[in-house]
């Protein structure tokens, strides 16, 4: 709706380029010609960015639980102990530690997060 009046705007007058905005019409220009934009594909969008990021928090949580001398009850650390622990738990629950001492639940939960983001990547897209 907004491109449509975008575009009808600048058929009328030439100038109004400049009032619009270039950066509208370069977001325009690298979109696929069936790319659908509809609220559920927004949500879709930032869902999977979310994911990303938590994806990188888990990441940073995981790769820290391997030095056991760190205060994990000052901050930033217990923020993101706090953030990642209980989803870790639910398959530290599934999958017991081997050797009581390697924890490999993170792949599961690693798995399952690369597999939302992929749903939801292409979900956003084509019709």
């Amino acid at each position: 709706m907004i491109q449509n009046y975008a575009l009808k705007t600048i058929s009328q007058n030439p100038n109004a380029l400049s009032t619009v905005g270039p950066l509208f019409f370069a977001s325009l220009k690298d979109r696929p010609s069936g790319y659908l934009n509809t609220p559920l594909t927004v949500v879709a969008a930032g869902l999977a960015k979310w994911l990303d990021i938590y994806s990188g928090v888990l990441m940073v949580r995981v790769l820290l639980s391997w030095f056991p001398n760190i205060p994990w009850d000052r901050q930033p650390l217990s923020a993101i102990r706090d953030l990642c622990d209980p989803y870790l738990n639910l398959f530290r629950n599934i999958i017991p530690p081997i050797f009581d001492t390697l924890d490999v639940s993170p792949l599961l939960a690693f798995a399952v997060l690369g597999t939302l983001g992929s749903i939801l990547n292409n979900s956003r897209g084509m019709y």
